[in-house]
């Protein structure tokens, strides 16, 4: 199932000031923070890694699925999503523990 732009858009308008990306993936969106996944929207929820380093930010959080048998995220609720100063805290703390992702090198243009 997609998600609704609308969705997509408030999530969006959340995290502003912040660094934050989009992206599909899997038919769904990863969501980004200084080029570091921190969680995804799927089915018009928001979705958040769980980590040790912020676990006494999303211990309140239910849990949810992304899909039926993956690992166990935070399940951001309206209330959650409104209370902006946490929502900023827990998508920073979460990106710093992740990699960046890698940039794929470029492959040479060859010629036929």
């Amino acid at each position: 199932m997609t998600n609704r732009p609308e969705t997509l858009q408030r999530i969006r308008e959340a995290f502003e000031p912040l660094p934050i990306r989009l992206q599909s993936m899997f038919g769904e969106q990863a969501i980004y923070c200084d080029d570091r996944i921190f969680g995804f929207v799927c089915d018009d929820t928001l979705l958040l890694k769980l980590v040790p380093e912020a676990s006494e930010l999303t211990e309140h959080l239910p849990r949810g699925e992304a899909y039926p048998g993956s690992k166990p995220y935070g399940v951001v609720d309206d209330d959650a999503l409104g209370d902006t100063d946490w929502l900023h805290e827990v998508a920073q703390t979460i990106a710093a523990t992740q990699p960046h992702k890698p940039l794929k090198p470029k492959q040479p243009r060859t010629r036929l």
